[in-house]
């Protein structure tokens, strides 16, 4: 059972497939990443200061709530994870303490819904 955890929304992610654009050089963030990004800042100003104590061994849960139907209702093809790498990345920059090579645990999920949000879960364990 999850007791004593960090628990918050926030805007859906940008998938990773779509997160970064190639260029001759390098890679960077793209347009729509960018825009995602500060929505979820914004979000966090809301949020209270969390922050990690230990971050030795972190559990994490996302639940995803996003369209997953097609008009027709058929199943989109949607890969979870690919918004799980893009997440666990931002909240590293804005949760301190929090380092996405610390989780040693996660669960991911993800729920038909027109909210487009993510409900996060994160608990320090002793696993």
């Amino acid at each position: 059972m999850w007791k004593d955890y960090i628990e918050f929304t926030l805007p859906l992610p940008i998938s990773v497939n779509i997160a970064y654009v190639n260029s001759k050089n390098w890679r960077h963030k793209s347009k729509k990443y960018k825009e995602r990004e500060d929505r979820a800042k914004i979000s966090m100003y809301y949020v209270n200061n969390y922050k990690i104590t230990w971050n030795e061994r972190l559990e994490v849960k996302y639940d995803y709530y996003m369209n997953i139907f097609c008009k027709n209702w058929s199943k989109k093809k949607i890969d979870v994870f690919n918004y799980e790498k893009v997440l666990s990345d931002f909240l590293e920059k804005n949760i301190e303490g929090f380092e996405d090579k610390n989780i040693k645990r996660g669960t991911v999920e993800k729920h038909n819904s027109d909210k487009d949000i993510v409900n996060i879960y994160i608990k320090e364990v002793t696993i």
